[in-house]
């Protein structure tokens, strides 16, 4: 608690922030917060570790205590992605704020300053840093990281990206981004939406001219290892999110496309030779139990008044 009371009295441009959100996950952020321990700082700054905690009835609170960090609690009734990084934020007083998944590891000590660096240049806004698979990772999500964070720098495209909320085609991430404060202070987190808050916010940031980078020498551990429901369940978060985006009507031809898609996904994914065969064949195995969990996510969250009570047990 003194930590936190002296970091107060300190100016906030010499303060470098980090929000966590978690939920149940105690053996993930203990992970996560040593490795943030771990980091170089530049020279003059000082940390500050903000874990915004989503009603965890395991020990995740007792771990961020144990590292420092300050705990800003968020019920599961009033739980959206963006209302959980805006109390975060809003609790926070640096003028630069990363944003860290619970269960993303920083895979070297200057992970934080490399993500710091390139907002020493005033017209960039939001940085992201490249995601790698854990050694355990599923073939779907090896697959997915390795396509999606390449390892050349980036800079989006003002037209492409300036006007795609749903953030389609983006690196972008708040799995590991950085962000200037006074740009989330014009443009909070929208709160409303069920995932993939960092649309609406980049295009917000790239409209008002900012730059939005791609960084991939900041590099993280972020990959997930869902049973099948948590999987139909993330798989879902995309599907929806997509929809209210492009302001698509959900239709039950969408599911099926949506099903059909996660086979050939998976198909095409335990076919490449790079996937280790073992989990090739883990992959082809698990196949038809996560498809039935998607169908059956399918059809329970087709219906609106569902989708709360889903999301709820999604986060248990």
């Amino acid at each position: 608690m003194a930590d936190s009371i002296q970091t107060r009295t300190r100016e906030p441009g010499t303060i470098i922030s980090v929000v966590v959100r978690a939920r149940n996950a105690a053996s993930d952020l203990e992970r996560c917060l040593a490795g943030l321990q771990r980091q170089v700082l530049p020279p003059g700054r000082e940390l500050e570790i903000v874990v915004v905690d989503n009603d965890s009835t395991d020990a995740t609170r007792a771990v961020a205590q144990r590292h420092g960090a300050a705990v800003v609690p968020i019920s599961q009734a009033e739980f959206s992605w963006g209302r959980a990084l805006n109390r975060g934020i809003a609790r926070t007083h640096g003028d630069v704020v990363l944003l860290l998944s619970s269960d993303a590891t920083p895979a070297q000590d200057l992970w934080l300053q490399r993500m710091v660096e390139p907002l020493a240049e005033p017209d960039v806004g939001i940085v992201y840093g490249r995601q790698l698979a854990y050694p355990d990772a599923p073939v779907d999500e090896r697959v997915r990281l390795e396509r999606t964070f390449g390892t050349q720098p980036i800079t989006l495209d003002r037209q492409r990206h300036a006007d795609n909320p749903s953030a389609r085609g983006m690196l972008a991430s708040n799995a590991c981004a950085a962000i200037r404060r006074d740009l989330w202070q014009q443009h909070p987190y929208d709160e409303q939406t069920s995932g993939g808050e960092e649309g609406p916010f980049t295009c917000a940031a790239l409209k008002q001219g900012f730059r939005c980078l791609y960084h991939p020498t900041a590099r993280v551990y972020h990959s997930h290892r869902d049973g099948p429901w948590k999987l139909a369940c993330r798989e879902w978060e995309i599907l929806h999110k997509n929809a209210v985006y492009t302001g698509a009507r959900l239709k039950k031809r969408m599911l099926v496309r949506w099903w059909a898609a996660l086979v050939k996904r998976r198909l095409l994914n335990c076919a490449r030779v790079r996937a280790p065969l073992y989990y090739r064949l883990e992959g082809l195995l698990r196949l038809p139990v996560d498809v039935a969990a998607c169908v059956i996510a399918g059809t329970l969250l087709f219906r609106e008044k569902s989708r709360h009570q889903a999301r709820v047990a999604f986060w248990r």
